[in-house]
């Protein structure tokens, strides 16, 4: 499988890179990743992240000006709850390298998913069922949001859809770092790169890099 991205989207400073990886271990918790995520709590500057470019940087991706970054949201939890949410070993490796960046990241459980993912402008016709319900609705248009051939599976980079969530019987998957205006490309691939090891190291597996494909998008004939 490819991605592609709506050049609108490039325009306005969206960037990606996404990896698939195989054969990975999922569990509910792993003691090495909890004594990593316990680790670095302690050592969050809290300052860095008030004035951080990079979440500024996606703020400019949304049109609700209410909405925070995904990384900012993960923060607010620990910082309240004094402690790491726990959905599993892949999900918390890449939340854990989420807090350290600051950048966007989300999996997707390839078996799950349709043909090739794009990132596009929404025309509120899209189908979404949200991550944690059954209910499928339609998303706002003129959202930037990711898709494949049938639904959507994120809509921004705030909330994945229920059929493609992570889970211990997953085979293969695809992870991917969102970008902006403020972060170069080089440094949306070197954090993809960091969190593809992560879960190597917690979870075993392979990584292969899914390229990019320039924009082939048929705005006229998106998802009904």
């Amino acid at each position: 499988m490819n991605f592609t991205i709506d050049r609108r989207l490039k325009e306005n400073g969206l960037k990606v890179a996404m990896a698939k990886i195989a054969d990975a271990t999922i569990i509910n918790k792993k003691k090495e990743l909890e004594d990593e995520k316990k680790k670095l709590i302690g050592s969050i500057d809290w300052s860095d992240v008030a004035s951080s470019l990079i979440l500024e940087g996606y703020r400019k991706l949304y049109s609700d000006g209410s909405l925070n970054p995904p990384a900012l949201n993960l923060l607010k939890l620990i910082k309240i709850n004094g402690r790491f949410p726990n959905i599993n070993t892949v999900v918390d490796s890449y939340n854990l390298i989420s807090v350290k960046s600051l950048f966007s990241i989300g999996a997707h459980d390839l078996s799950k998913i349709k043909g090739d993912v794009k990132f596009i402008v929404t025309t509120g016709n899209e189908k979404y069922t949200p991550l944690g319900s059954q209910d499928t609705v339609l998303v706002s248009k003129n959202e930037y949001t990711a898709i494949d051939e049938e639904k959507v599976i994120c809509f921004l980079d705030q909330k994945q859809c229920q059929e493609t969530k992570i889970t211990k019987n997953t085979r293969e998957f695809i992870v991917y770092v969102q970008g902006n205006e403020n972060t170069p490309q080089e440094a949306v691939n070197t954090v993809l790169d960091k969190v593809t090891d992560t879960i190597k190291r917690f979870c075993g597996g392979n990584s292969v890099i899914i390229q990019e494909e320039l924009d082939t998008i048929n705005h006229a004939s998106m998802i009904q």
